[in-house]
C-alpha cells in the first residue's frame, strides 16, 4: 500500500468506489447476457437505441450520441455502421456538412428497442429485488448528489 497512511475517510471512500465499480460491472454483465440471449443484441446496441429513442424528432449527430452513451464508447462509427446494415437506424448527411450525419431510429429499431426496454425494466427490478423501495430511493438520491458534486 503506497505510504499506508490513509485516513479512515480515504479508506472508506476507496471501498465505496470499488464496490460501486464491481456492482455496476456485474449488473451491466447480467443485462448484456440477457440482451444477447433474448434478442441477439448487446448492451452497447441497447444503449444506442435508447439514446436515439429519446431524440426521435431530431436525431443525434455521431458526436452527440457518443457523449451520451453509458456503455462502451469504443468504435462508435463501426457500431453504427453495423446497426444501420441490420436496419436498426438511419444515417442522413447534414445539409450544411455532408461529412456529418444525423442518426435516427428506423421503425425496426424502434420496435426492437421497445421490446428490449420492457424486458430490461423487469430484469433490473429482479436484479434489485433484495433492496426495498425506500432504500432504493435513498440510494438513488445519494448517488445523484454524489455525481453532481463531481462536476
Amino acid at each position: 500500500m503506497p505510504n499506508g497512511q490513509y485516513t479512515q475517510r480515504q479508506r472508506e471512500s476507496l471501498k465505496l468506489w470499488i464496490e460501486l465499480i464491481r456492482y455496476s460491472g456485474k449488473l451491466e454483465q447480467i443485462i448484456d447476457d440477457k440482451l444477447r440471449q433474448n434478442f441477439g443484441q448487446n448492451i452497447s446496441r441497447f444503449d444506442v437505441l435508447s439514446q436515439l429513442e429519446r431524440e426521435q424528432e431530431n436525431g443525434l449527430s455521431v458526436g452527440e450520441l457518443a457523449g451520451r452513451l453509458i456503455a462502451s464508447k469504443g468504435n462508435i462509427t463501426g457500431l453504427l455502421d453495423r446497426m444501420q446494415k441490420d436496419g436498426l437506424l438511419t444515417k442522413v448527411a447534414k445539409e450544411e456538412d455532408r461529412r456529418s450525419y444525423i442518426i435516427n431510429l428506423s421503425d425496426k429499431g424502434r420496435d426492437l428497442f421497445n421490446q428490449m426496454a420492457d424486458n430490461n425494466a423487469t430484469w433490473i427490478e429482479e436484479a434489485l429485488q433484495s433492496i426495498d423501495l425506500e432504500h432504493m430511493q435513498d440510494f438513488t438520491q445519494f448517488l445523484s448528489k454524489a455525481r453532481t458534486s463531481l462536476k
